[in-house]
């Protein structure tokens, strides 16, 4: 097992002479915690694996681990992946021709990835199968490593710092509250981050899709002022005329105003698929030189910039039919994600972070030093489903295989180094114990209609750690 705190690309561990090795039909099998990740690999591997003899294909249900017929890169997400090994009727199931297992991702470690990792590695582990793991920089990441079984001498974790690509990172700190207002005062430094890089495209991170529209009509009315220009951003060598074939493909007609202006929006839902694929043509070709892009967005956007801006780190949600409104923080995982979107091959990259003044200090600590990393099993609907599900199907047939079975998981390697987030005040064995008794508990309860009280003790730890 190798295991890198440290975001590489995928393309160099699949580059090397490990392919070389795998010489009859056989498979890599790669996995990430999103489906947006993986499509963006496909796009970037196809050409480099076809040219190696290897096919490569998005996998779910039984064809996530079949046996292979040829030379096969195999990519899949968590949620498949946990999937298909459920429906084994043999928990000690082995899988002919699983050459390599690659991990990506692994700081996005959410509750099927964790059951994923820990189920495949169980059933793995009297096999010859190689497995590497990735990661972005962790602030610990020895924990994860001894997890997943990995040797000092394989283990490498670095800090943000080390990069290859310069990265250069800006905070901009604001004592407004979060409101139209802040905004306002954020357009004119946040357009002075993106002409700060003479002729680079940028990408505009903001909280919503509602916000798009008005954070690029600020930001072009703010250009216009500056310049007296009424172009906006678009750049001097794009005449209308060239514009109009792309204008004619939208569906929303109302993107042809700002597009005018060298400015486009992207956003996942409530955006027509065709007029996202329209808008990053045209921000490849560099007519739309400034990408608005709504945050809940940032895990499917499939391009880069010279410039990232985060107009914020706060959003609401909504509840009750409209009635509360509820203000959150970006997570620390969307904030690297976005940070990930500055850095370029070969070229310099510049990311611009835009929050309120009492959280720059937070933030920069884990930017800098790496993100923190804990198990989120403990109370989950996936921990108690997938319990009762082996427990079903005969997997699981007493309390000691119930306490195996979470043995291999995170959360007990956790549940030993950081006790107090998880309430634990014995042993590991003694809070998987409780653990086991909680999740029997909770099953017969629901089977009785009771009401379960499990995790109350977890949310309480965690909500404390906050």
């Amino acid at each position: 097992m190798i295991l890198i705190s440290f975001r590489l690309g995928l393309t160099k561990i699949l580059h090397s002479e490990t392919l070389s090795r795998i010489t009859k039909p056989g498979y890599v099998l790669v996995i990430a915690p999103r489906q947006s990740i993986v499509m963006e690999w496909m796009s970037d591997l196809r050409g480099l694996l076809t040219a190696m003899g290897f096919s490569m294909n998005f996998v779910t249900g039984s064809g996530v681990l079949s046996p292979a017929k040829s030379k096969e890169i195999r990519l899949t997400t968590s949620i498949h992946l946990l999937a298909a090994l459920s429906e084994e009727k043999d928990s000690t199931q082995s899988y002919p021709g699983l050459e390599l297992v690659i991990l990506e991702n692994l700081g996005q470690l959410d509750t099927h990835y964790e059951l994923a990792v820990s189920s495949l590695r169980r059933v793995v582990q009297t096999q010859p199968t190689r497995i590497v793991g990735f990661s972005a920089s962790l602030n610990d990441s020895a924990d994860l490593a001894t997890w997943l079984d990995v040797a000092p001498s394989t283990f490498h974790s670095f800090k943000p710092s080390d990069r290859d690509q310069s990265l250069k990172v800006v905070t901009h700190t604001f004592a407004i509250p979060h409101s139209p207002s802040l905004y306002k005062a954020m357009t004119r430094p946040a357009s002075a981050a993106i002409v700060s890089v003479s002729h680079g495209p940028a990408i505009v991170f903001v909280p919503s899709r509602a916000q798009c529209s008005s954070v690029a009509l600020d930001l072009i009315v703010n250009r216009s002022l500056e310049t007296g220009s009424e172009t906006g951003y678009l750049p001097s060598d794009v005449s209308a005329e060239s514009l109009q074939p792309y204008i004619n493909r939208l569906q929303y007609r109302g993107l042809s105003d700002f597009i005018s202006k060298g400015v486009g929006f992207y956003s996942h839902s409530g955006m027509h698929k065709q007029d996202r694929a329209t808008i990053l043509e045209l921000y490849s070709v560099g007519i739309v030189r400034v990408l608005v892009v709504a945050r809940e967005a940032c895990w499917t956007l499939p391009v880069r910039a010279a410039v990232v801006v985060v107009m914020g780190t706060q959003y609401f949600t909504i509840h009750n039919d409209g009635a509360e409104r509820r203000l959150r923080n970006y997570t620390l995982e969307e904030l690297v994600h976005m940070q990930g979107r500055a850095v370029r091959h070969g070229e310099m990259g510049h990311f611009h972070l835009f929050c309120q003044a009492e959280d720059k200090d937070t933030y920069m600590r884990f930017l800098e030093g790496g993100l923190p990393l804990e198990s989120r099993l403990l109370g989950s609907d996936q921990l108690q489903q997938w319990y009762k599900h082996h427990r079903d199907r005969g997997h699981i047939r007493n309390k000691q295989e119930g306490v195996q079975a979470l043995s291999w998981t995170f959360l007990a390697r956790r549940a030993a180094s950081n006790p107090t987030y998880y309430d634990n005040k014995g042993t590991r064995d003694e809070c998987l114990s409780r653990i086991v008794d909680e999740l029997e508990e909770t099953i017969v309860g629901h089977s009785q209609g009771r009401p379960s009280a499990i995790g109350a003790a977890a949310t309480s730890a965690a909500a404390e750690q906050r």
